[in-house]
């Protein structure tokens, strides 16, 4: 039976890091299955909030500087119910002009992709909802020391309400959803469809060395990423850190700036994750761990944070035996065994094959 196309909005934060990858990969996805699907970047849709007097480039792009330099400001060194309050401003002024657009569109099909964005659906929006979340993100700024016990089970309250009102609800990786279900929410809208990858051409896929070298590739901010760790590492072994924000110099990383193409990794043997040792981390999941394999790229990531979905394509470490897994693994027939095998597991886990049951739901709503 032939389906009927719908019109679907993801709501999402577009940058330069992972949180982009996703929401592009779901809009190819369903548009090849027929559908009009459009992107709502929340953090751009302040540039229409201004009144007309203020829509001069001059003016507006003053403002788009003020706001940035507070929000950021704010974002790194406030903490506590100062905080607190400004997210709540937050999460109604972005749900307030999302709904607005949301009215006025009519969509069929709402995916959202953050919980910045998933305030709205306390607005009782009229469609389908799929909140597509990352991680848990109060939990994040609890464990990152944002907010504190108070404000964390207020705000965990608030979401658990937002997501009980979700058609759908889904975290990006299985373990994270393990972890809502066990400490915040048990819903019966609770669905599983994990992250994906894209499998790189044989001639891109990462090759052997006798002197292997190690990157490290993603966002250097927040405290999950664990700079201190990433520090002690180099001075066991030399490093390549790319991504941003820019590390302060005091870590002594071997940084290289943004990464021109993701094609670099061809040119490793190893990709590094480092991550914190925090009960929500133990339960984590970084997207930059699919996208080494997707190149072959054997995984090196800290031993308190397994993964029975990863565990065959990664190799666990801690500081103490660092030096000895890399010895280990740098023998050529153990190495080429675990590149193909993470580029195996890689094949297995395309976008059109992880976003299935995603597709299905469309379809049949």
């Amino acid at each position: 039976m032939k389906n009927h196309a719908k019109r679907i909005a993801i709501l999402c934060n577009l940058d330069n890091y992972a949180n982009s990858v996703r929401p592009f990969k779901i809009k190819r996805y369903l548009e090849s299955k027929g559908h009009t699907v459009v992107l709502i970047n929340h953090t751009q849709i302040y540039k229409t909030s201004h009144p007309n007097y203020l829509q001069r480039s001059d003016i507006s792009g003053l403002l788009a500087s003020v706001r940035q330099s507070i929000t950021g400001f704010v974002d790194q060194r406030v903490n506590g119910w100062l905080y607190y309050s400004y997210l709540i401003l937050k999460l109604k002024l972005i749900a307030h002009m999302l709904t607005g657009i949301i009215e006025k569109e009519k969509y069929d099909i709402i995916i959202c992709e953050n919980h910045l964005s998933a305030y709205v659906l306390l607005s009782n929006i009229d469609c389908v909802t799929i909140l597509d979340l990352d991680s848990p993100y109060i939990e994040e700024l609890y464990y990152t020391g944002k907010i504190s016990d108070t404000q964390r089970n207020i705000l965990n309250s608030i979401f658990k309400t937002i997501y009980s009102k979700a058609d759908y609800l889904n975290f990006q990786w299985y373990k994270y959803t393990e972890y809502i279900k066990r400490n915040i929410y048990k819903g019966d809208n609770i669905i599983e469809i994990n992250f994906g990858c894209t499998p790189k051409k044989l001639n891109s896929k990462a090759k052997y060395n006798s002197i292997p070298k190690i990157i490290c590739l993603g966002y250097l901010g927040g405290k999950w990423n664990n700079l201190p760790l990433l520090s002690r590492l180099s001075k066991q072994y030399p490093i390549d850190v790319y991504g941003g924000p820019t590390p302060d110099k005091n870590w002594g990383l071997n940084y290289k700036g943004y990464a021109p193409t993701t094609d670099i990794l061809k040119d490793y043997q190893f990709g590094l994750i480092t991550i914190s040792k925090d009960k929500l981390r133990r339960s984590s999941f970084s997207s930059k761990h699919l996208e080494y394999l997707s190149y072959g790229l054997p995984v090196l990531t800290p031993d308190w944070r397994k993964d029975r979905l990863l565990k065959d394509v990664s190799i666990y470490f801690n500081e103490s035996n660092f030096i000895d897994r890399i010895h280990t693994y740098s023998r050529p027939d153990i190495w080429e065994k675990m590149s193909n095998r993470c580029y195996k597991q890689a094949l297995e886990w395309q976008w059109n094959r992880v976003l299935k049951p995603l597709g299905d739901i469309v379809d049949k709503n």
